[in-house]
């Protein structure tokens, strides 16, 4: 018996009904908890090495491994019982950092944007976060715009111009989070849109949680999205020259929606990982395209990497 792919398959079913039960509604699982108990796959990976290659080691690999599953799917898949505090916060925009004096569970709502001037030819965003739904959809009359709300600790935007080219960070607040528990009954989510004249460089950095990008109205130059346990659903426009897509994650979905008429390439590095490209050509480097790839003049060039994740690339 290999222990080492019979725990790893134990991993990824675990992972495959987990999604299935959640996604029929059988149960609520907390996939932006997750990140919490990614010290789980060292053990494991330590009880591998540690236990004898045969025998009785065999067994107790495998018994772990499930103990500590069915752990995480107990803990994961059932709201928290300490939080979950109701009391409303209006931000209004203040970006200030308020530390300790945040409040576990408080549930705080914020508006944040940047002011758009048509001398900006082209805008970089980094969001940076976790254990939040970041969504992205519509037009901003400003630069950008979102507003977030639950019981996270906040995030601030900064913004700096220079020439044609505007710099924004929006991130999470780096606070002492005590007490402070992502579960609970608010939802911690953040609605953000951008302005469309703009050439956007994207970049999306989310330890956990999960990612609703809907930018078939945006001009994208480079979109990158990094997560650990997260969850990405992007969908894009037609391409603007060389547009080039990067996504590497740990443990995730990653699902892209592309236009039937934009040319496309992926390149894929991936352990245990799904694949599903439809209306892609395998080429014999492993890489797919699309029909009249090497005669576009605008194309996606898409580069995927993960571990236990599962990859999508679809044609609407």
């Amino acid at each position: 018996m290999n222990r080492e792919r019979l725990n790893w398959g134990l991993v990824l079913l675990f992972i495959g009904v987990m999604w299935l039960l959640s996604n029929t509604g059988v149960i609520s699982f907390y996939w932006s908890s997750l990140w919490r108990f990614w010290p789980v796959f060292l053990i494991i990976l330590g009880v591998n090495l540690l236990l004898p290659k045969h025998g009785v080691g065999n067994a107790i690999s495998v018994v772990a491994t499930i103990a500590v599953l069915i752990f995480i799917g107990f803990q994961v898949s059932k709201p928290s019982r300490i939080w979950g505090g109701h009391i409303s916060y209006e931000d209004g925009g203040d970006n200030k950092d308020r530390g300790d004096n945040d409040i576990a569970g408080e549930v705080k709502n914020a508006d944040f944007s940047s002011p758009y001037s048509p001398s900006i030819r082209k805008a970089h965003l980094e969001i940076k976060g976790g254990a939040v739904e970041y969504k992205m959809d519509g037009e901003a009359a400003e630069l950008f715009s979102a507003h977030s709300r639950g019981v996270f600790s906040g995030h601030v935007l900064q913004t700096t111009t220079k020439d044609s080219v505007a710099e924004l960070t929006f991130r999470m607040k780096d606070v002492k989070k005590k007490n402070w528990n992502i579960d609970g009954e608010g939802n911690n989510e953040v609605e953000m849109s951008l302005n469309t004249n703009p050439l956007w460089t994207i970049r999306v950095d989310v330890g956990a949680g999960a990612v609703d990008f809907d930018l078939s109205r945006y001009k994208i130059e480079r979109l990158t999205l990094k997560g650990g346990a997260a969850s990405f659903e992007t969908k894009l426009g037609m391409p603007i020259g060389e547009s080039i897509i990067d996504a590497e994650s740990g443990v995730a979905s990653v699902e892209i929606e592309i236009p039937k008429e934009a040319a496309a390439r992926i390149d894929v590095k991936s352990g245990l990982s799904s694949k599903e490209f439809p209306g892609f050509i395998k080429q014999n480097d492993g890489s797919y395209i699309t029909e009249g790839f090497e005669q576009a003049g605008n194309k996606y060039l898409i580069d995927l990497k993960g571990g236990l994740s599962s990859f999508s690339v679809k044609r609407y």
